[in-house]
């Protein structure tokens, strides 16, 4: 990744980092009075002016003045999110690419994330990637990928990646305030661990053979009975893994 000058010190968002999230939240539902008007969005959360949502109901009105102030106000909470969350230094683009994506998923997305994980162990390289997950919602009851959503992932992944080009004037659709990722699959419903569970007992039992002597003839063939299963549950658990992992398994 390009080398960027970084700033040791807490950063505040920059106008270009407050413009990507205008630009992707839009200005939705100014009425011919030139008030805005709450609405649901796609994830069905009350929200007005620039994606605001908290004590957002229905028949919230603001003028496009206090859309602007609310904006502001909101921003700094994200803003402290990410300086608490992230020990490690980012660049200004950096730092806005998180506060936009922190805006739109929340602080708790955030703390609980593996691009967050992958910030605070310095792996730069990988935070578009995990970015790029964040980009489904539940419409409906039925968790999709919106294409709103992706386009702006990859918007901040390029601002994080310094590859940067801001989005058009023209606001995009209404935003979903709910966002999520998929969930992992869990290892724990794998045949990886059956594999290893038959090797490590095989390989166990072997080991006791001298004490399995005293109680027990034929010891001596049963150790090599052990070997073999030990063998094929290593064998075993080398194939489930692999397929595990093509299935997404981690």
């Amino acid at each position: 990744m390009p080398t960027q000058e970084v700033n040791m010190h807490p950063q505040n968002i920059s106008e270009s980092g407050l413009n990507l999230i205008k630009k992707f939240e839009g200005l939705h539902r100014v009425q011919p009075d030139g008030m805005v008007s709450a609405y649901r969005c796609p994830a069905g959360v009350w929200t007005c002016g620039f994606g605001s949502t908290y004590g957002v109901k229905s028949g919230t009105k603001w003028t496009t003045q206090e859309c602007e102030d609310r904006l502001r106000v909101d921003v700094k909470k994200f803003e402290d999110a990410v300086k608490r969350k992230v020990n490690v230094p980012l660049s200004q683009g950096q730092f806005d690419a998180l506060v936009s994506w922190t805006y739109n998923l929340g602080e708790g997305n955030l703390a609980s994330s593996t691009m967050l994980k992958k910030i605070n162990k310095g792996q730069y390289e990988d935070i578009p990637a995990e970015m790029m997950k964040w980009n489904k919602a539940r419409v409906k009851g039925v968790l999709q990928p919106l294409a709103g959503l992706t386009r702006r992932r990859a918007a901040e992944a390029a601002v994080f990646s310094m590859d940067a080009a801001l989005p058009s004037d023209e606001s995009g659709p209404e935003m979903p305030q709910k966002v999520t990722a998929d969930a992992p699959k869990k290892l724990t419903k794998s045949k990886t661990m059956a594999g290893v569970g038959v090797a490590g007992t095989a390989t166990m039992l072997g080991e006791l053979t001298p004490q399995l002597k005293m109680l027990v003839p034929y010891a001596d063939s049963m150790k090599t009975i052990f070997l073999v299963v030990a063998i094929a549950g290593i064998a075993l658990a080398a194939y489930a893994r692999v397929k595990d992992h093509k299935e997404g398994v981690h």
